[in-house]
């Protein structure tokens, strides 16, 4: 049978359409895998971005730290005071007994600092101020002269009282101002009040000082021994460090 062109046409056009249609089939699939495989690609972009983020986050932080302790660094360096006594310091870690001595000798070192800078800007000191002394002359000066544990750290608080000088008011003024540099210490003066006809006036005022006191350890307290000095523990034992 002689077939028509016709025939031979739409023979041939079958034949392609089934070809197209098993290609396409194993087509699709790809395509379909190829999009999953964008969405999870750009997904991946997303989540390296926020990580990214993150990690910038991260870096800022540990940036942020580091100049915050630079910046304490530099506060302790200035304005604590050393842990030694032979420089006007403290330090709670020697044993309690030889804490009672060394108090004494800080008390008095902080006098000391305190007398010079009373008369910072040319004053005449009328009335100067006193340093406390140690009031628990007992091995349990770190916990009343040095507020701990009551505080989370060792610091010792002056009241100094009032003070008086006198002098123009321009030196009463830096008097009172040059408080806030005081080496080794945080001192704060307020209240002040001024009387008299210029330029010889009067100036009164109260300061208070703060003493942060520097080191990792603290020596451990004793217990109680009837008979033993100024009511606390004899001998050495119970001796030890406990963290500041």
């Amino acid at each position: 049978m002689k077939l028509s062109a016709l025939t031979i046409l739409i023979i041939g056009l079958a034949v392609m359409i089934v070809a197209l249609g098993v290609g396409l089939r194993s087509f699709l699939p790809d395509m379909q895998e190829a999009k999953l495989q964008k969405a999870y690609a750009e997904q991946l972009k997303t989540e390296a971005r926020k990580q990214g983020d993150a990690n910038k986050r991260v870096e800022k932080a540990i940036a942020t730290v580091n100049q915050m302790a630079r910046e304490w660094q530099s506060i302790v360096a200035a304005k604590t005071p050393t842990a030694d006594v032979g420089t006007g310091g403290i330090n709670l870690a020697v044993n309690r007994w030889q804490l009672v001595n060394d108090a004494k000798s800080f008390r008095n070192n902080v006098q000391r600092a305190v007398n010079y800078q009373v008369k910072k800007g040319g004053v005449m000191v009328v009335q100067g101020p006193l340093v406390p002394f140690p009031s628990d002359t007992s091995t349990q000066l770190v916990e009343t002269y040095f507020n701990y544990p009551a505080i989370r750290f060792p610091v010792a608080v002056f009241d100094l009282g009032q003070v008086t000088v006198r002098g123009t008011y321009d030196q009463i003024t830096e008097n009172v101002r040059a408080w806030k540099y005081m080496p080794k210490f945080l001192a704060v003066a307020s209240g002040l009040q001024i009387q008299g006809t210029a330029p010889k006036l009067t100036g009164t005022y109260n300061v208070t000082m703060v003493a942060y006191i520097r080191g990792e350890k603290i020596s451990a307290s004793v217990p109680e021994v009837a008979g033993a000095p100024g009511g606390g523990a004899g001998g050495g034992a119970g001796f030890g460090v406990a963290p500041a």
